[in-house]
């Protein structure tokens, strides 16, 4: 089996990857981040410090790819939350989740820190 054989064979095991996400509309970023905040407890006062496209995020955006291959990548958001109820603690405080679009709405689905 050659290197790319056991890749795929991988991705299509791994249970963090999402089943069924759609293509991003153009407004892909407000509902993201939207997403991402309703997952948050209010008592961390979240705060959405930036978002982006998996595809343009060059920070993330690889590992989304390399974990579930090119077209989760492309439907896919990277949102970084900032909790702020945990400064000054960088560890406790950032969060980054990957966010994609499903039929039954807008999901995180995988906290990446």
């Amino acid at each position: 089996m050659g290197a790319l054989s056991v890749a795929l064979a991988t991705l299509a095991l791994s249970p963090i990857c999402p089943h069924g996400e759609l293509p991003l509309p153009a407004n892909a970023i407000g509902p993201a981040a939207a997403a991402a905040l309703r997952r948050e407890d209010p008592k961390t006062r979240p705060l959405v410090v930036s978002t982006t496209l998996a595809s343009r995020d060059t920070e993330r955006g690889p590992e989304a790819k390399r974990q579930c291959g090119s077209l989760v990548w492309s439907r896919t958001v990277v949102v970084y939350v900032d909790l702020r109820a945990f400064h000054p603690s960088a560890s406790l405080s950032e969060r980054v989740d990957f966010v994609s679009r499903f039929r039954t709405g807008w999901r995180v689905w995988e906290v990446v820190h």
